[in-house]
């Protein structure tokens, strides 16, 4: 069996791993701290993964973006447009132009649009590849529909970085093994 993930922080950590050690499973993870749902889409489309027998996406805050500044990708938030992270991702000058896109562009409506291209065209992406695909959420307050659960719904501990701790990792690893145990089960 093949597993591709992709995802923001929490897929970042360990429980991909936990899935595919439970099926004894090649595991290609993705995943990168900060992606934003546009990250998510740009980089599996880029990585083309292909002959997988499962996919699982966990997308993120649709608030999060990111920009080409002629030489890489840099992931945006509204938290890196306000706070000095000490991170140095954005130019001042550009932290400028972020805090104006989210006070005067960015609206829900518009987050929840490119989240559900995001997650249609990666559905879309693997059904064409013939690959099961899972897609859940971390944002506990998406507005979505078009996930198949979100994470926040089960009950994990965090640790102080707000992210799951190993026991949480498990409970995910364990919510998504059921949860694709049941889909096969259909098909």
């Amino acid at each position: 069996m093949k597993i591709f993930s992709n995802g923001a922080s929490f897929a970042a950590g360990r429980y991909p791993q936990i899935i595919a050690d439970h099926y004894n499973a090649e595991l290609t993870n993705i995943a990168s701290v900060g992606y934003s749902n546009r990250s998510i889409w740009r980089t599996t489309i880029e990585y083309q993964p292909k002959e997988y027998d499962l996919a699982i996406l966990q997308f993120t805050s649709p608030s999060r973006t990111e920009y080409h500044d002629e030489k890489k990708w840099i992931d945006v938030s509204a938290a890196l447009a306000y706070k000095d992270t000490g991170q140095r991702r954005i130019t001042p000058e550009r932290k400028e132009i972020w805090k104006y896109w989210y006070e005067n562009m960015y609206s829900d409506e518009y987050g929840d649009c490119e989240q559900n291209f995001a997650i249609e065209g990666l559905r879309d992406y693997f059904a064409l590849n013939e690959t099961k695909c899972i897609i859940v959420t971390t944002d506990k307050f998406t507005r979505s529909k078009k996930f198949d659960f979100n994470i926040f719904d089960l009950n994990f501990p965090l640790d102080n970085t707000r992210h799951p701790t190993e026991e949480g990792h498990k409970i995910i690893s364990d919510a998504i093994i059921k949860y694709y145990e049941t889909f096969i089960s259909w098909v």
